[in-house]
């Protein structure tokens, strides 16, 4: 099993854009590839599929937030591998461009947001009420300064 050399103190983490989760056997396709590294969490942009919603598998965890009304746009998520699942405090959705892993660390929690910006060709104020959004999640996240 490939787990063995992961180091418990510390946690892998990725990014991916995977374009879509629409086409079949997405899913388990992008799972395979994140059991193949050392990755714990992968970072999901455009799954583009609906709603929110937690799925579990044997071996891995996807949360994601995604449009609430139609399939084929947007959404964010993280696919998390089980391992670790007991770490995981919370997810919070905020919209189909953003969610939220807030992750039990051994002196300080950590929390990732995801996210998936506007396109520099989308409107001035798509783009500002983005950053808005991003700016008041960023806001929740407890502090600690040193």
């Amino acid at each position: 099993m490939r787990a063995k050399w992961i180091r418990k103190d510390k946690i892998y983490i990725g990014t991916w854009n995977i374009m879509t989760m629409l086409k079949t056997g997405r899913m388990h396709e992008n799972a395979d590839e994140m059991l193949k590294t050392q990755l714990q969490i992968i970072d999901l942009q455009e799954l583009r599929w609906k709603g929110v919603r937690q799925i579990n598998k044997t071996k891995y965890t996807l949360c994601y937030s995604c449009n609430s009304e139609k399939t084929g746009q947007l959404g964010t998520g993280f696919m998390i591998r089980n391992e670790i699942k007991k770490n995981i405090l919370s997810f919070e959705p905020y919209n189909e461009r953003m969610c939220k892993l807030r992750i039990k660390g051994k002196f300080n929690n950590l929390s990732l947001i995801s996210v998936y910006a506007p396109a520099k060709e989308k409107t001035d104020e798509e783009k500002g009420k983005f950053y808005e959004d991003l700016q008041i999640v960023h806001n929740k996240i407890p502090m600690i300064l040193l």
